[in-house]
């Protein structure tokens, strides 16, 4: 017989309550969240909202992804596939809430009631968090298995920068980030979900005056977008940065670049479009690529091998000293450090773009390239022990996903070991 020790009913009591208190409170965050999200967050709310998020850099993260329209249409479509209405209701009668009739299909349902987007982040705050489950039963996620071994999770990147104003002052930018800046010459910026939009309407120029330059930067783990002065779109990738004008004016309208940028550029023959990149030698105008209005990729790190300008849509002329190259749709230009000729080819565009697109994707990528991508995103660094060089990896997967998961699926191929101290990563040839 198994003997129960003494007061083991009252243990499973409090752990119950315990349990439910956590479920009232992740509901209770939630909520405030989705108030966030409509603006509609009282003052008061909002202190204890920020109370929640100032408490642990788990709460940040989680706070960081029930931001993200991307994560919690995942999040509904996974509930779709389970028995959404009967985990729901599991974790509302556990708190001890009262809850409207939920048994219509989540994602259909979703489209004439906003609460769904509520009971969604609610739900998904209680997973992550591992107070309820949307499964029977109850189990240690691996997540909290690795924090008894004394081992954190390595989370993904995510929406943030530095924008440096012309007087030389910094705002901290994140997707939390809400509000007006103001520029000189009455040029309004508007920073809302991890995108900042130059509003250049009431902009004055003085016949005097000099127009102000501004910079963003995001950091590694980091990535941004903006909507410059003449309305063209720029994502920037870790470890990259933009500087331009806070209005456009002039023959042309130029930026310069460091790391990897993406650009949708706004149409305007009368003003061409030159984006300066940095090389890797620190020199700027070392490339020059000019446009009218096209979609195109620039990744110019300085630990990579070349400069490489992709085209999606229009046609762009690259060039650097006395060479140049014109490249259209599905072409990339590449210029290696200390080069003076450029190489045309034809890659995979969705690999080029799949950090734009929140992933990863590889074709036959060699573990080098690999993971000075993961380094710039997960913000670690790398150490190799012996020979890695013929080891090529294809497959994609999501960059929203911690870096512990990343490495299990590349380690699944036996090809390669990772062995992680801290935010070092050491790979080496799996023998």
């Amino acid at each position: 017989m198994v003997q129960t020790p003494a007061g083991g009913v009252l243990y499973v009591k409090q752990r119950f309550s315990m349990k439910k208190n956590e479920t009232q409170q992740s509901i209770l965050i939630a909520g405030l969240i989705q108030k966030y999200r409509n603006n509609s967050i009282s003052e008061q709310e909002m202190q204890a909202l920020d109370q929640w998020r100032n408490t642990s850099a788990v709460n940040q993260g989680l706070f960081e992804k029930l931001m993200d329209d991307e994560t919690l249409g995942d999040a509904l479509l996974k509930m779709e596939e389970a028995n959404t209405a009967l985990h729901i209701r599991r974790i509302f009668s556990k708190a001890g809430i009262a809850l409207p009739d939920i048994d219509k299909p989540v994602v259909k349902h979703l489209q004439s009631k906003r609460m769904w987007h509520w009971i969604a982040a609610a739900a998904l705050i209680t997973a992550i968090a591992g107070t309820v489950w949307f499964f029977a039963g109850t189990a240690n996620s691996a997540q909290e298995k690795r924090q008894i071994a004394g081992v954190h999770t390595i989370m993904p990147g995510s929406d943030k920068a530095v924008l440096t104003l012309a007087d030389g002052s910094q705002v901290l930018l994140d997707s939390t980030i809400r509000g007006v800046i103001k520029e000189r010459g009455n040029v309004d910026i508007f920073s809302k979900g991890g995108r900042l939009v130059y509003d250049v309407s009431r902009f004055s120029a003085g016949a005097t005056q000099t127009i102000a330059i501004n910079t963003i930067t995001t950091p590694r783990g980091g990535q941004y977008q903006v909507i410059l002065p003449d309305g063209t779109a720029v994502w920037l990738n870790a470890a990259s940065s933009i500087s331009f004008p806070a209005a456009f004016t002039g023959r042309e309208r130029k930026v310069t670049i460091t790391g990897e940028v993406y650009f949708e550029v706004a149409r305007n023959p009368a003003l061409p479009f030159r984006v300066s990149v940095v090389s890797a030698a620190g020199k700027a105008d070392s490339m020059e690529v000019t446009v009218l209005g096209t979609h195109f990729n620039i990744n110019a790190y300085p630990d990579e091998e070349a400069m490489r300008t992709t085209v999606v849509e229009g046609l762009v002329v690259v060039s650097k000293a006395r060479t140049g190259m014109k490249i259209t749709p599905g072409e990339q230009a590449s210029i290696a450090v200390n080069k003076t000729m450029f190489e045309k080819s034809h890659p995979d565009i969705e690999e080029v773009l799949a950090w734009k697109n929140g992933r990863f994707k590889f074709s036959n990528t060699g573990v080098s390239s690999l993971m000075r991508q993961i380094a710039r995103w997960y913000d670690v660094d790398i150490r190799y022990e012996g020979d890695v060089s013929s080891i090529h990896f294809s497959g994609g997967i999501s960059r929203k996903d911690n870096v512990e998961k990343l490495l299990e699926i590349l380690e699944s191929e036996g090809r390669v070991k990772f062995i992680r101290q801290g935010r070092t990563i050491t790979v080496r040839p799996n023998r």
